[in-house]
């Protein structure tokens, strides 16, 4: 049975705004034209950009990126756990999360000691914890294969007004944690600043926090999109999010803008790098396929998402390439066999944050480059590919993209 709505309309899409709780979010395509002032516009609490110590008097900035994947996301939770115990795991000043990322960017945004939450969230709940399976409701017009109740129930578990409070600590000290969601209406990436929404002191910001969340790991037909009151036209109208995997599997910025244009906004022009976990496998995995409609598409989603997720990474690693950021990417062990038998399968997942715990506690044992660009790629090449990828006009102050025609 199909839901009725009250989409924003094309007209005002630009517009929309959550009411009540600042600008807390943008579009995930936007290319700013001003970036120290669209900084000061889009995070009026956060006072300045957080940095670490470095060598030769220029600062580090930390990035930590996390990536979509569904269950594998054990992996980057492993992976970080482990990376405690050795004692070099470093303070992300920025951290970004995408779907099952979402899940995991705030816990690493706190740091370790935030370690046991994340280590009982993806080793404890297995499916009957998080969805309600209703095929037959799918099936015949309902918006999913199943129920994520139980799942929001989870996230409210752990997701708090104290919980939030953290979180705004530590964005006044000028560290970010943004979420990615896909305003599907749209067919837009849409950016979720977590610290100006945890700095809120909105009855509806521990409820947004939370949707956010939510809706960043909603898989299209698997799960219900999240529908987000915003304001539009001076009436009240519903978003429709689901999970930004859906647009951009791993992000840290468009590839258009250019992380130099934050030097004025440091103590000195910062050392970026970037530490990436793909919660997948980089290369191909051979498996039969069922002659079932289920099974085909299944199969052909989960090739559809490894290839979204190879371009993807190419894009990071041509930035870091043109903005002399240190690039760094630690991804599932091709070695790792271990077959899920259920959409969250928890022996499956506690064997995966095993594998991932062993490469944190090894040090992780990161590529320089993703499998695609293995070798040394021209400067020439990355910034005629560049060049090629940037919009004819700016988004930001006209909030629109113009597409060069061929």
């Amino acid at each position: 049975m199909t839901m009725p709505r009250n989409p924003v309309p094309q007209s005002l899409t630009l517009k929309a705004r959550v009411p009540d709780l600042g600008n807390v979010r943008y579009w995930g395509d936007e290319v700013p034209e001003d970036a120290e002032a669209q900084i000061h516009l889009r995070m009026p609490h956060l006072p300045r950009l957080a940095e670490a110590p470095g060598t030769g008097g220029r600062p580090v900035v930390n990035y930590l990126a996390l990536s979509s994947g569904g269950t594998d996301g054990a992996f980057a939770a492993g992976l970080l756990v482990g990376w405690t115990k050795t004692g070099r795991r470093p303070r992300f000043e920025v951290v970004t999360g995408v779907s099952a990322g979402a899940l995991i960017a705030p816990f690493a945004f706190l740091g370790s000691s935030h370690d046991p939450q994340l280590r009982e969230i993806w080793t404890r709940y297995g499916t009957d914890d998080i969805i309600v399976k209703q095929p037959f409701s799918g099936l015949i017009g309902g918006p999913a294969l199943a129920d994520t109740q139980p799942l929001a129930w989870l996230i409210a578990k752990y997701v708090d007004r104290d919980f939030l409070d953290a979180i705004a600590a530590e964005y006044r000290k000028g560290r970010i944690l943004l979420i990615g969601t896909t305003n599907l209406d749209a067919q837009r990436p849409v950016v979720w600043n977590m610290g100006e929404i945890a700095v809120s002191r909105n009855p509806r910001a521990v409820e947004l926090f939370r949707q956010v969340i939510l809706a960043s790991a909603a898989i299209p037909g698997l799960f219900p999109p999240v529908h987000i009151d915003v304001e539009a036209g001076g009436e009240m109208h519903e978003e429709m999010h689901v999970d930004g995997g859906t647009t951009q599997k791993v992000f840290i910025t468009p590839l258009q803008f250019s992380l130099r244009q934050l030097d004025p906004l440091h103590s000195a022009p910062p050392r970026n790098r970037f530490y990436i976990v793909e919660n997948n496998k980089l290369v191909p995995e051979w498996k039969p396929t069922e002659a079932t409609t289920f099974a085909i598409a299944e199969r052909s989603l989960s090739t559809l998402i490894k290839s979204q997720g190879a371009g993807d990474l190419m894009r990071l690693y041509y930035l870091s390439k043109r903005d002399g950021a240190d690039f760094n990417l630690a991804a599932i062990p091709p070695s790792f066999s271990e077959q899920s038998t259920e959409p969250f399968d928890l022996k499956y997942m506690r064997a995966l944050f095993d594998v991932g715990y062993a490469e944190g506690f090894r040090d992780p044992k990161w590529l320089k480059a993703p499998p695609e660009a293995a070798e040394a790629v021209p400067p020439a090449k990355v910034s005629s590919f560049i060049e090629r990828a940037r919009p004819t006009e700016r988004l930001g102050a006209r909030d629109k993209q113009v597409i060069e025609k061929p």
